[in-house]
C-alpha cells in the first residue's frame, strides 16, 4: 500500500470487492427510478398521483444521501484532522453541480425513453473521462485500460441498440436520449474534480458535501420549475430510499473511494457494468425481456472491466489540476 499525503491507496483486494458492491448497488438506480416514476413518468410533474417526477427523485436521492452521511463524514475529517480548506470547498462545489446536472440529466432520460437506452447513453462517458484524465490531470490511459474501454463500449451499445430497435422511437425519446448524453458529460466533470478532491479527504467527508452540494443546486431548480417534493405514495417513498441506500451509498461513496487508489477513467469504465444489470432487473421487475444481442453485449461489457481493472493502476493521488 502506498501513502500520498492522508490519502492511502487502497490494496487490490479491496479495490476489486469495491468495484463489485459499486456495480451491482448502481445497476438498481435506473429501476428503482423507474419503479417511482410510474408507469407514465414526467420531468418536473408525474401523471399519476403518488409518483415522484423525475427531478423529484434526482433531488431526494443526493439530499438524502448527504444527510445519511453527514455524521459519518464529520467523524471521519475530525479524525484524520482534514477538515475542507476554501479550496477544496470550491472543488466541491463544483463537483456537486456537476452531479447535479448529470442526476438532473438521467433521471430525465428515464422518465422520456427506456431503462436501456437511457443507462447505455449515459455509459459513454469513459470517452470523455479519459480526455479530460489526460488534458487536466496528466493522467493518460494506457493501451490494455484502452482496449478494455473499447469492449464495455461496444458491448454497451450493442445493448442500447437492441433496444431502441424494439421501441417506436419519437421526439419524446430523442429528447430523452439528449438528456442522456448531456449526463455522461457532466459525470466526467464529476469524476475528474472527485479524482482532485479525494486527494487528501475521507471518501465519507468528500461523498457527504458533493452530495450536499448537488441537491443545493437542485432545489432552486426544483422550485422553479413547480416540481412537487413531497405528497408520494409509500411504494414511491421506499424507491426513492432503495436508491439512496444502493445508488448512492453504497454505489457512488464507494467510487469515491476508489478514486483514491484508481484513475477517475477506471471508475468510469466500472460504471459501464449498470446496463448489464439494469438490463437483468429490467426483465425481472418490469417484465422488459433484453433483446438478443443483450446476451452478447453483456459478456463484452463484464469482459472490458476486468481487462481494464488489470491494467496500470492509477497513483494514488493525482498532480494538482
Amino acid at each position: 500500500m502506498t501513502t500520498t499525503g492522508s490519502t492511502t491507496a487502497l490494496p487490490r483486494p479491496a479495490i476489486i470487492v469495491g468495484v463489485i458492491v459499486g456495480a451491482l448497488a448502481v445497476s438498481t438506480s435506473a429501476i428503482l427510478a423507474r419503479i417511482a416514476m410510474g408507469d407514465d413518468p414526467g420531468i418536473t410533474s408525474a401523471a399519476t398521483s403518488g409518483d415522484a417526477p423525475a427531478l423529484a427523485v434526482a433531488f431526494w436521492r443526493t439530499t438524502l444521501g448527504a444527510l445519511a452521511l453527514a455524521p459519518v463524514g464529520w467523524r471521519a475529517a475530525r479524525r484524520r484532522d482534514a477538515r475542507p480548506t476554501l479550496r477544496e470547498h470550491r472543488l466541491l462545489a463544483l463537483s456537486g453541480l456537476a452531479l447535479a446536472l448529470h442526476f438532473a440529466g438521467f433521471q430525465g432520460a428515464l422518465a422520456l425513453t427506456t431503462v436501456a437506452s437511457a443507462v447505455t447513453l449515459t455509459t459513454i462517458s469513459p470517452i470523455f473521462v479519459a480526455i479530460g484524465g489526460w488534458w487536466f490531470l496528466r493522467e493518460p490511459t494506457d493501451r490494455r485500460t484502452w482496449f478494455g474501454m473499447a469492449a464495455t463500449i461496444v458491448g454497451a451499445v450493442a445493448i442500447g441498440a437492441a433496444d431502441l430497435a424494439a421501441v417506436e422511437l419519437g421526439l419524446r425519446a430523442l429528447v430523452g436520449d439528449g438528456l442522456a448524453l448531456g449526463a455522461a458529460v457532466a459525470v466526467t466533470g464529476y469524476l475528474l474534480v472527485g479524482r482532485v478532491a479525494r486527494r487528501r479527504l475521507p471518501a465519507t467527508t468528500y461523498s457527504a458535501l458533493v452530495f450536499g452540494w448537488a441537491g443545493v443546486f437542485l432545489l432552486p431548480l426544483c422550485l422553479v420549475t413547480r416540481t412537487s417534493l413531497w405528497g408520494f405514495a409509500p411504494t414511491t417513498w421506499l424507491a426513492i430510499v432503495g436508491i439512496v441506500v444502493g445508488a448512492q451509498l453504497l454505489g457512488h461513496t464507494v467510487f469515491n473511494a476508489l478514486l483514491s487508489s484508481v484513475s477517475a477513467t477506471t471508475v468510469a469504465i466500472v460504471v459501464l457494468t449498470e446496463p448489464v444489470g439494469a438490463g437483468v432487473l429490467a426483465w425481472l421487475l418490469l417484465a422488459e425481456l433484453p433483446a438478443r444481442a443483450f446476451w452478447v453485449g453483456a459478456p463484452l461489457v463484464l469482459a472490458g472491466v476486468a481487462i481494464a481493472l488489470t491494467g496500470r493502476r492509477g497513483r494514488a493521488a493525482p498532480p494538482p489540476a
